[in-house]
């Protein structure tokens, strides 16, 4: 799979607003500084951000978030509360937030597991995947499941989905605009 490729793949989720954020990685070799600001900036002009870190020497965290989403999100007190614990006191708005999980993600000896939460995943998902180490899922999908099995297989499968026709319809020549468009028919026509 090209760059460009594995952007659309990975964002589509985001763009199209079923999910508040995506991560993925690229590989060093396989990321292009010039083809992620063109998407950087396609992404803005729909509301949507982009950051690209280098963690480790040998890959790039691309992280694809709807920066309104994740201010609803962090405002939920439980959140809030768990963030906090997190060492994100001070960070008083989303953005603030984003900038020091982008930090702590160059470390790849410490991945902040936190980042779940701008993900969009379950919070007693995410403190219990730091609880048991990872291990003792009920489900693990997009991410390790110890709570609503079949709400997570439901929302994983949409993501999956959307995902592979927003691929498709790149590798067919759609502009973004329309990739997104053809999404919002395709969900409808369901």
């Amino acid at each position: 799979m090209c760059f460009n490729q594995t952007v659309i793949h990975f964002s589509a989720p985001t763009i199209c607003g079923i999910k508040p954020a995506n991560l993925f990685s690229v590989r060093e070799e396989c990321f292009s500084a010039k083809e992620f600001m063109r998407w950087k900036k396609a992404f803005a002009e729909r509301g949507i951000s982009a950051d690209a870190v280098k963690s480790g020497r040998k890959f790039f965290l691309i992280l694809v978030y709807n920066l309104r989403w994740l201010r609803e999100i962090l405002a939920d007190s439980l959140i809030r509360a768990y963030m906090d614990d997190k060492g994100y006191a001070d960070c008083q708005s989303a953005r603030k937030t984003i900038v020091r999980l982008l930090g702590r993600m160059r470390d790849p000896a410490r991945f902040p597991h936190e980042v779940g939460i701008v993900l969009g995943y379950p919070v007693q998902d995410v403190v219990e995947f730091e609880r048991q180490g990872g291990r003792d899922c009920k489900y693990c999908g997009c991410w390790k499941t110890y709570s609503d099995v079949e709400g997570a297989r439901c929302c994983q499968c949409r993501f999956k989905e959307c995902s592979c026709m927003c691929e498709k319809w790149f590798c067919e020549g759609y502009p973004l605009d329309r990739i997104i468009e053809e999404y919002k028919k395709a969900v409808e026509a369901a």
